[in-house]
């Protein structure tokens, strides 16, 4: 008991009150969203109580392990989840069912649907900032082909788990591998003219669409939004245009309405009255804006921001390259969820199937966070002592 304790009072206790909300606002406003009737008798609360217990469970034991042993399990570890979501791909559809045209679950009797395109986020983040300490050992004096080689491994770890989740498909879930990788890039010590260079790219690509997009229409349509598949091109136009494309942008408007309507302090808990598809899940920022207000829509932000800082600052304590890289994947990681999700409610960002994190339904979202949080505290605990 007297070594529980110890272990305990190491932990980083800010982070855990703020997990122990996102807990209450999670199952407040899904049981909430529950009542609406369209879910009929399922209970996604009492599933999303287990979850949580067995995340806090997880995210406990991890924050026991030592660092050196998490370094040693980053090979295992991707792996595994790779193994996974090539087996997900040639299994037939009763162990891996296929739900709204994507095969991305595993359907296991007694546990439930799995996701291992979630755990894959943590596993690559993990193994890239190993690969990062590694190669700064052995290349003390960096050059440009130093560089390149490092920039190599790095997409070397990423495209191959991108390619396979994207035909899933799962755009999201590689981007999110995408900008972890870019993250980590920018703190392994690269020289600035080819993080420049490296920056300038997607800056000119994006320059570009917007030029196509406002300039010349028909070209991209015809040229641009032809390279993607149906479902994603419906979720673009309706990204762009949802008044006009009413069917494709019918998330993002009845999601606006129902924040808009909820003013400064909300109807209530469980006075929402705006039908939107999945608000116990993708779009449960919408029914706490609805029904929480501006003042509950913004303490959760509020959170999201402190829970950054303290992963950064725990990272930059660190004094240790791995340590610092895995911050960065995670706060990049973390942070392009929140944006996407709550930008995708009020219509800033694309419709996208990326859960809000701690707060949607979901076992695997919330699991594999769970993870990253305990690596934070296992990092916590060693730079204390």
């Amino acid at each position: 008991m007297n070594i529980i304790y110890k272990h305990l009072k190491k932990l980083d206790w800010l982070i855990m009150l703020i997990l122990v909300i996102f807990l209450t606002t999670s199952l407040l406003f899904i049981y909430s969203s529950q009542q609406t009737g369209q879910y009929g008798q399922t209970n996604f609360v009492g599933k999303q109580t287990i979850y949580y217990v067995i995340g806090f469970a997880l995210m406990l034991y991890i924050s026991i392990l030592d660092m050196e042993q998490i370094k040693k399990l980053s090979w295992v570890f991707y792996v595994f989840c790779l193994l996974c979501i090539i087996v997900l791909k040639f299994s037939p559809e009763k162990i891996a069912p296929i739900l709204n045209g994507a095969k991305r679950w595993f359907s296991l009797p007694g546990i439930g649907s799995i996701q291992p395109s979630e755990f894959l986020k943590v596993a690559i983040i993990l193994l890239a900032s190993y690969l990062v300490m590694e190669h700064q050992k052995k290349h003390i004096l960096k050059t440009i082909g130093s560089d390149l080689l490092l920039i190599a491994k790095l997409l070397g770890i990423t495209l191959l788990p991108s390619i396979l989740v994207y035909t899933q498909p799962d755009t999201g879930m590689v981007i999110l591998y995408l900008i972890s990788i870019i993250a980590i890039m920018f703190l392994s010590q690269l020289q600035t003219k080819l993080i420049l260079t490296l920056s300038l790219i997607p800056a000119f690509l994006v320059s570009f669409l917007l030029y196509l997009y406002f300039e010349l229409p028909d070209v991209f349509r015809t040229y641009v939004l032809s390279l993607f598949s149906g479902h994603r091109q419906q979720r673009i136009l309706g990204w762009l245009d949802p008044s006009t494309f009413k069917d494709e942008g019918y998330q993002s408007m009845q999601s606006l309405l129902a924040i808009g309507s909820g003013g400064l302090e909300g109807k209530g808990i469980g006075q929402g009255n705006v039908y939107i598809p999945e608000k116990h899940s993708d779009f449960i920022f919408a029914t706490i804006g609805e029904e929480g207000g501006y003042i509950i829509a913004v303490l959760i932000v509020s959170l999201f921001f402190i829970l950054m800082y303290r992963v950064i600052k725990i990272g930059n304590e660190s004094n240790d390259i791995f340590c610092a890289c895995v911050c960065s994947g995670i706060v990049a990681v973390l942070t392009f969820q929140t944006f996407q999700n709550i930008g995708m409610t009020i219509g800033l960002m694309p419709v996208k199937g990326i859960a809000l994190p701690f707060l949607s339904y979901g076992g695997s979202s919330l699991l594999s966070n769970m993870i990253l949080i305990g690596i934070v505290l296992s990092m916590r605990k060693q730079y204390r002592r």
